[in-house]
C-alpha cells in the first residue's frame, strides 16, 4: 500500500463528481483501489492477492461456524 490517491469517477445528479481515494482502500465500488504504480508491482500484487486470499478463506471458515462474515 503507498501513499498514491486514485481516481473515480461516480454519478452525481445528472453529471459526474470525480472522487480520489488513497490506494489500498476501498473504492467507490466496493473493491480495493490500487494505483498504477502499485498495479505495475508484481511483487506488490502477489502481496494484495494472498491478503484477499486469506480474507476469504477467513470469511468461509466464520460463515461455516455460523458467524457470516466480518
Amino acid at each position: 500500500m503507498c501513499d498514491n490517491k486514485v481516481s473515480y469517477y461516480v454519478p452525481k445528479g445528472y453529471d459526474y463528481k470525480e472522487v480520489f481515494v488513497q490506494c489500498g482502500m476501498t473504492d467507490p465500488h466496493g473493491n480495493r483501489a490500487i494505483c498504477d504504480t502499485c498495479y505495475g508491482d508484481d511483487h506488490e500484487m502477489e502481496r494484495i492477492q494472498q491478503h484477499e486470499d486469506n480474507m476469504d478463506a477467513d470469511n468461509a471458515w466464520l460463515n461455516s461456524a455460523g458467524w457470516g462474515e466480518m
